[in-house]
């Protein structure tokens, strides 16, 4: 019996709708910048905890889905990556204020 293929998203999408989550928690009457921010490294945080889960099942032998584990790393590397590079433009934007003449 053939089964038939279980469609993934493309690369990308599950992390373009959680952005999209994130600006709309955002922009809400009673947020600010550090909710924001918390926000989203909590998002960053749950995709490498389930990249790591979906590597333990690996180890551990289980029957994973090579292709969905290859996307689950990806998504968690890109998005470390991108919060890294987020992080080292609010400090430089700091610096750059506190070492303004007044």
């Amino acid at each position: 019996m053939i089964s038939t293929p279980v469609m993934q998203p493309s690369i990308g999408t599950e992390t373009v709708r959680t952005l999209q989550t994130t600006l709309r928690q955002a922009q809400g009457a009673n947020s600010d910048f550090s909710n924001f921010l918390e926000t989203a490294i909590q998002a960053v945080d749950q995709r490498q905890i389930a990249a790591d889960a979906q590597l333990l099942n690996t180890a551990t032998g289980e029957n994973v889905d090579l292709h969905g584990q290859m996307i689950a790393l990806e998504e968690a590397n890109i998005s470390l990556r991108t919060m890294a590079s987020v992080r080292d433009k609010v400090v430089d934007a700091y610096q750059a204020i506190w070492n303004m003449p007044v």
